[in-house]
């Protein structure tokens, strides 16, 4: 690991060098021809991640930022997909479409698919942070930017989280009448409508309504019946009023929602085992010449299956916040009252084929409630914001779980957890927990101005939070007995954590477009439960049931933000080094009956890297931007508590090497308008989706290739636009999980190609 670091630290030293003597050169010898060539400049792009508007290369934190027209040119309108845009960032869906999201920056995030733990990456839509897991997989729509905040975000959030923040900005109300559409229609009948109208109501009132739409017949085809699979279903919605109640009070109001019915996720079993009982050879897994414990083996088209009818996921949510500001003099306050309200069934056809071996029903619900309270404010050489936190969330899971419905016939519908009649768990189980949150936070920043090129920023967060649990686990059989069979009921249980997270970080203006910048920062993220599927053996449940602990993440940073060429060139680029402490891992392990839930603490894990973004503008028409992350990751000391040793493994979603390029082109028609053509490829290393480190349970590298070419005129208030997504077709998985116990794994499919073509219109 050391010498990793001395090797990013080299390379990085030699890049920004190497960079300066090219830069010093070209500015002495000023090519005139290329400057009558390239007149345009990359412009101010303006973030709040430091809750104070400010040009990106101003902050000294490393972010990526991203306007919504960026997004909507990318092809980008969910949350999954960030993953594919943003070095270093990697997002997968727990139970394919519908599922929570798994969030991994910088080796820092859960594989839980479990709602009642939250990622170490905070989502945040506006000042709002979404609690629930069950919420972080949505669609964004009329949406002003996205930013991407890497490394702990403690001392100006009112949320806690060790490995940084993805933050959705959406429109706000406008002084003057707007309205935004935009339709597509794709491969495979998809239909996308995203609609947005905006304007005053009178002198001191705004209002803005947006809705998105999307449809999908799916990607793949049941050969059982022939329908499609895949498919998607899902409505979403946002109203803002704004109101000026004086000069300097302002009131923003807000109220969202989303429902979805799209498909349960068609999984691509992969067998594990020769004749249902030998183990096959991985080689012979990754060819596809395996079969699950009862003979099946999946179709040789990826996307093609043979399932039994795979139902409906059935999600509601609600929720709103009241955001209001009140400038008294150089003081801002500002109060930021939120509530969540969801309800989602998730219905899981598990073993992807026509026998019924395995399925699950994971169902939620969920309120949360948060309010924010802080003051900032600032001078000529200072600028501070102090704050104070509540959140509490009351959360209820209701859990199935259907094994070996297949072989009741040969045992007269008897419950069989102990395999004895067949050598299989035939069995119906059900778990349902609950889960009370409550979080109270003081945090703060403060920015000293040293010099009037040094800067100062000290921070410092004390979180105190308390979960209490409670869970139970019992057989169901609706032939063999009427009451249910009590595994272990467990109520009342109780963890609780407090914590000091701090800040220190440095900041120098060596020229007008450089920014040198270096931080230490000290992230906690709190302990918590196994909310899933526990052991049938009363005894193995109740250590299963035992809190796991607090999770906590130094974290350090040197970076360099800077403009060149006239503003044509610009280079971002950082150094970082995160350090864990009691690493919080989920592991689902096979036990040759039933597999485990484990959640546990490793003593420790390290993620070192270089990342760097680069923008050019060659000339007026061609922007070219190249950006990357090259890590390494190691769990330096960790025994599960089922014994197996993971010490010098990867961490589970942290592929080595992430580079995203791209290339747009403009070409002007004159009074007719204006063409564009845009490409874009993002190529990722070798992803384990385990702890293990089990090449099968794996995503090879791969590159993914999206083209688009639009139409404006020179009116500008519409635009036609054809599009091709993964356009070398390639295929890949969003996430494999091991359930070698009932012989396969359980693969979640990735889109294949897909195109079509857009309309949008503006006033």
């Amino acid at each position: 690991m050391k010498m990793a670091i001395l090797k990013a630290s080299l390379l990085a030293t030699a890049a920004f060098t190497s960079l300066s003597f090219v830069a010093a050169a070209q500015d002495e010898a000023v090519d005139a021809q290329a400057e009558e060539a390239a007149t345009r400049t990359l412009g101010t792009v303006t973030v709040t991640a430091q809750k104070r508007a400010q040009n990106l290369q101003d902050v000294p934190i490393s972010i990526n930022a991203y306007t919504g027209d960026t997004l909507e040119d990318l092809g980008i309108s969910e949350t999954s997909q960030l993953g594919e845009l943003i070095p270093g960032l990697e997002i997968s869906t727990s139970n394919g479409e519908g599922s929570q999201t798994l969030i991994f920056l910088r080796g820092a995030g859960l594989s839980d698919f479990n709602t009642n733990n939250a990622s170490p990456v905070g989502i945040y839509t506006d000042e709002v942070y979404v609690s629930s897991p069950a919420l972080t997989a949505f669609q964004f729509f009329d949406t002003e930017r996205v930013e991407v905040l890497k490394g702990p975000q403690g001392t100006l959030y009112g949320r806690n989280t060790t490995g940084g923040a993805i933050k959705f900005i959406a429109n706000k109300p406008s002084d003057e009448f707007e309205l935004d559409a935009t339709a597509s229609y794709g491969r495979f009948e998809t239909t996308t409508l995203d609609a947005a109208i905006s304007g005053p109501i009178s002198d001191s009132i705004r209002a803005r309504l947006a809705l998105a739409k999307r449809d999908s017949d799916g990607f793949g085809t049941n050969l059982v019946d022939g329908s499609s699979t895949n498919g998607t279903d899902s409505f979403a919605y946002r109203g803002f009023i704004e109101a000026d109640l004086s000069d300097d009070f302002t009131i923003l109001a807000n109220i969202h929602g989303a429902n979805v019915d799209s498909q349960g996720a068609a999984f691509r079993p992969v067998g594990t085992t020769v004749d249902g009982v030998t183990p096959c050879s991985n080689e012979l897994i990754l060819a596809g010449g395996c079969v699950d414990v009862l003979g099946y083996a999946a179709p040789a088209d990826e996307y093609d299956g043979n399932y039994n009818p795979i139902q409906d996921i059935d999600l509601d949510s609600v929720g709103g916040y009241i955001q209001a500001d009140w400038d008294i003099g150089n003081i801002t306050l500002t109060s930021i009252t939120a509530y969540d309200d969801l309800e989602r069934l998730l219905p899981e056809e598990s073993d992807g084929s026509p026998l019924q071996l395995f399925s699950a029903e994971f169902g939620v619900e969920s309120q949360t409630f948060s309010q924010e309270l802080r003051a900032s404010g600032g001078s000529d050489n200072v600028n501070w914001l102090a704050g104070l936190f509540y959140l509490t969330e009351d959360l209820d899971q209701d859990q199935t779980v259907d094994l070996f419905r297949e072989l009741r016939a040969f045992t007269g519908g008897l419950s069989d957890p102990e395999g004895t009649v067949t050598g299989a768990p035939i069995l119906f189980a059900r778990v349902n927990n609950s889960q009370e949150i409550d979080s109270t936070a003081l945090f703060g920043q403060a920015d000293f101005a040293l010099t009037d090129k040094l800067t100062l920023t000290l921070g410092a967060r004390y979180t105190d939070e308390t979960r209490e649990f409670s869970a139970r686990g019992q057989l169901e059989d609706e032939i063999a007995f009427g009451a249910p069979i009590v595994l272990y009921d467990q109520q009342n249980l109780e963890t609780s954590s407090d914590a000091f997270s701090w800040r220190v970080a440095a900041d120098y203006q060596a020229t007008d477009d450089a920014l040198l910048y270096g931080s230490i920062a000290r992230g906690f993220k709190s302990g918590g439960f196994n909310g899933g599927f526990l052991s049938l053996d009363p005894a193995e449940a109740l250590i299963q049931l035992q809190p796991f602990d607090p999770e906590f993440l130094t974290a350090y940073e040197v970076g360099i933000k800077s403009d060149w060429l006239d503003n044509r060139l610009r280079l971002n680029a950082a150094i970082f080094y995160n350090d864990f402490s009691d690493l919080q891992v989920f592991t689902l392990v096979n036990t040759a009956n039933l597999p485990l839930n484990i959640l546990d603490n490793a003593s420790g894990g390290e993620v070192v890297g270089l990342e760097f973004d680069i923008t050019a503008l060659p000339t007026d028409n061609l922007t070219l931007g190249l950006s990357g992350t090259f890590q390494d990751s190691e769990l330096t000391n960790f025994v599960s508590n089922g014994g197996a040793d993971f010490s010098g493994n990867s961490i589970a979603n942290t592929p080595e090497t992430s580079i995203t390029a791209l290339a747009r082109y403009d070409h002007d028609l004159g009074s007719i308008g204006a063409l564009s053509f845009q490409g874009s490829a993002a190529y990722k290393s070798e992803v384990f989706f385990s702890t293990e480190n089990n090449p099968v349970i794996a995503q090879d590298g791969y590159t993914l290739v999206n083209l688009r070419a639009q139409f404006t005129p020179d009116a500008g208030n519409w635009h036609a636009a054809v599009f091709v997504e993964n356009a070398t077709d390639e295929f890949y998985v969003n996430n494999v999980v091991d359930l070698s116990d009932f012989g396969f794994l359980q693969q979640i499919l990735s889109p294949p190609q897909t195109y079509g073509i857009e309309i949008g219109v503006s006033f």
